[in-house]
């Protein structure tokens, strides 16, 4: 099924996001979302905050998961937990997010404890996405099956160089991520792409063949995606 595609100007990027997001949300009592972090849904947490904040919109009753998270020290400024602290837990009524423990001593256990927590939930039912500019979403990297699941894994140096403009130095080298199974096992998919940067790879991603070296492009499989891009991201198609 062809995903249904929103290119909005940069301006009503996040304003469009949420409108997605809770367009999606209305189907669910209680709903199991998967979040993402980086830049690209600050806009979309910007627009529920200000929602939420004027009270038009009650997200109390939502049940948040982490899609990923940096092995590195947990309260490190870089850190996912550190980017809900800041961008989530400040909107109004927002529930705690379910986050992977990136210290754990035994990062297979933690993995597959955190599964279980979201296969209790009854697994997601929206999953958020951004795409990264080698085609990994959540950390998903290149070589990625559809049938991965959570796990530790070692992150691309294409990833890490992105992420060293946050953790400089110390980047870590390894996350910890929901695997392609529980992203593509979601009951909807919102993948979210902004900026001249993300034109290539959301083309690849969503015209070329679907391929384990572009994991984004599993998503062509799936069969209530939605893909909400600014137009610059939406240049290459």
């Amino acid at each position: 099924m062809a995903p249904s595609l929103h290119a909005v100007p940069a301006a009503g990027f996040g304003r469009a996001s949420a409108a997605v997001l809770l367009s999606r949300t209305t189907r669910f009592a209680r709903p199991v979302i998967g979040l993402p972090t980086g830049s690209t849904p600050l806009g979309l947490y910007a627009e529920l905050g200000e929602l939420a904040s004027r009270g038009g919109l009650d997200i109390s009753l939502w049940r948040p998961f982490a899609i990923d998270e940096y092995m590195g020290p947990r309260q490190h400024p870089c850190s996912n937990y550190s980017y809900f602290a800041r961008h989530w837990d400040g909107i109004p009524g927002a529930p705690a997010v379910q986050q992977f423990d990136p210290q754990s001593p035994d990062p297979e256990v933690e993995a597959a404890s955190f599964a279980a927590r979201l296969s209790a939930a009854g697994g997601l039912d929206i999953a958020v996405l951004g795409i990264g500019l080698n085609g990994h979403v959540a950390f998903n990297e290149p070589g990625s099956g559809a049938d991965s699941s959570a796990r530790p894994v070692r992150l691309h140096e294409e990833s890490r160089r992105s992420a060293a403009a946050c953790w400089g130095a110390g980047t870590p080298e390894r996350g910890l991520t929901l695997g392609m199974a529980e992203l593509l096992a979601a009951r909807s998919v919102i993948l979210l792409a902004s900026g001249a940067s993300k034109a290539g790879i959301i083309a690849r991603a969503l015209r070329d063949p679907v391929s384990a070296e572009c994991p984004a492009s599993f998503l062509q499989q799936h069969g209530d995606l939605v893909v909400v891009l600014d137009k610059q991201a939406a240049s290459g198609l």
